[in-house]
């Protein structure tokens, strides 16, 4: 090779910048130098485990494959692990090297023989190997030129301090993109660990609810919470917002519950003097949910005009307080629930088609109790053991035939149904004994007694003219009765009729129920 195509080597050498693009000028120079068939280069990844192809002339360099580290017969892995060069003269002689040194033969162009010449670091540890094809004699010779020697140190060692910088930007990202798996891999685990041990359950429904709720909890979209009344929305919507890796709050809020005329300003905060009352500025919940979770419960019975409110923050993320001429953001993942059909209130008038469309992006249903009894034994243990923990009680659990009892049962109020009968039946037990069928079915007896209605409220109630105030009037009769009968027990009577105990709650206070159950 004359002098003038050394140093013109030498130059390229020095200035190359990057790992295949130094490889590649000095295996094309050995091939034109020496009339070789082929070159390539391989290099240890970070794992340790594989060869990858840096660079090659005359070869298909971007279909090479990677090598198995585990092939020990591989000449390029041999030359590695011994860190000296590895001669085959006759490469039609290799038979069942490995299956990936037979993957990258089929990519070569046919030669008699292989010349593999390890590279090495600073500390004089093989990292990367150089592969040369061509004669026996070829490669004989090109091993033994002083000046392809020189040239191969200076290749060797400025392919070395680059692939340490690129190894070095590797392993960094190789450590972060490690590091953020095993932190999804174990924030992954522990929402399944929470949902088990919170969303208990045997049944196929109960597995698909749990595994509808780990793909809902880091997701950014809206979700729809849907039910019967008892089944478990607001706990849903909960643990989704547990299983999550949200770091902000999760704020609930009962749209049935709170009057029409302060909703606005629950939600949205409000300004000192904004209205009657307003002393002092006021946080709202939405501003308390930033980076966390909004529930919107019984989302059906939010006023229309404030629908229109809330489809404008969902769809900009930005709110106005009460009384403020300043708008204010806040990032929160929203989740609502409800129990009446929207489809429904939407044909009525009640409930906008926009909103419904914007709130259901997702949707997660939650069948009610009747429709997967293989649960309800579980969950009864499931409450037992919590109530023997808060009250430092110990009962053992269920008789038989008390479980199949509560298997029989229809349970209209769902798992709240379920839960006050195991409270009221652990109540009824002695620590030691084992609750009975007796004393589920006198509770099951109890629970059923009709309310009395008499048959003049009943034709007051049909010469109504008025269909709200019927309805109203009808929901104060059963509701006082239901009161008198539990003895003026709210949350007795909230169970009993299928309704949260804060709507029960805002009915007898909007119609002052609760000095009449204190009559005789």
């Amino acid at each position: 090779m004359e002098a003038l195509a050394v140093a013109h080597l030498a130059r390229s050498l020095a200035l190359a910048t990057r790992p295949a693009t130094i490889t590649r000028e000095f295996l094309g120079a050995a091939v034109e130098a020496h009339g070789l068939q082929g070159a390539c280069c391989y290099r240890c990844d970070i794992t340790g485990d594989r060869l990858s192809p840096v660079a090659a002339v005359n070869l298909p360099e971007h279909e090479l494959p990677s090598l198995d580290m585990a092939e020990l017969d591989n000449p390029l892995v041999y030359c590695l692990r011994q860190g000296k060069p590895c001669l085959v003269d006759n490469m039609a002689a290799l038979v069942d090297v490995g299956k990936s040194f037979d993957a990258l033969r089929q990519r070569w162009p046919s030669a008699p023989a292989l010349l593999v010449v390890a590279l090495k670091g600073a500390q004089s540890q093989p990292w990367g190997v150089v592969a040369l094809l061509g004669a026996h004699a070829t490669l004989r010779a090109w091993q033994a030129d002083p000046v392809w020697n020189a040239l191969g140190d200076m290749h060797q060692h400025l392919l070395a301090r680059l692939s340490e910088q690129m190894a070095a930007e590797e392993s960094y990202r190789y450590e972060h993109v490690v590091k953020r798996k095993l932190e999804a891999d174990k924030s992954t685990s522990r929402a399944r660990r929470l949902l088990s041990a919170e969303f208990v359950g045997e049944s196929a429904a109960a597995r698909r609810i749990r595994d509808d709720m780990l793909r809902l909890a880091d997701s950014s979209l809206s979700t729809l919470v849907t039910g019967e009344t008892g089944a478990g929305k607001d706990h849903a919507a909960w643990l989704i917002h547990q299983a999550s890796s949200r770091g902000g709050a999760f704020v609930p809020v009962n749209c049935a519950a709170i009057p029409k005329d302060l909703i606005e300003a629950e939600l949205f905060g409000s300004t000192r003097g904004a209205y009657t009352g307003a002393n002092q500025a006021r946080t709202g919940l939405v501003a308390e949910a930033h980076g966390g979770t909004l529930f919107l419960d019984e989302i059906g019975d939010m006023p229309l005009l404030l629908q229109g409110t809330l489809l404008r923050v969902l769809n900009e993320k930005k709110y106005r307080p009460v009384g403020s001429t300043k708008e204010r953001e806040s990032d929160f993942r929203l989740i609502c629930a409800t129990h009446q059909p929207l489809p429904q209130l939407i044909r009525e008038g009640r409930f906008r088609e926009d909103l419904y469309f914007r709130i259901r992006q997702q949707r997660l249903h939650l069948p009610p109790l009747r429709d997967r009894p293989e649960d309800i034994g579980v969950m009864a243990a499931h409450v037992l053991l919590q109530y023997n923990r808060e009250q430092r009680s110990h009962i053992p659990g269920f008789a038989a035939p008390a479980i199949a009892l509560l298997r029989q049962q229809p349970f209209p109020g769902n798992v709240r149904e379920l839960r006050s009968l195991v409270l009221a039946a652990a109540e009824r037990t002695a620590a030691g004994d084992m609750v009975s069928a007796q004393t589920v079915q006198s509770l099951l007896t109890c629970e059923e007694a009709p309310t009395a209605i008499t048959d003049a409220a009943l034709r007051d109630l049909l010469g109504t003219a008025y269909l709200p105030e019927a309805v109203d009037a009808f929901e104060r009769l059963m509701i006082g009765g239901r009161l008198r009968q539990l003895r003026g027990s709210r949350a007795k009577a909230a169970q009993s009729l299928g309704i949260p105990k804060r709507t029960l709650a805002y009915k007898c206070l909007k119609w002052n129920l609760d000095s009449e159950t204190d009559t005789p």
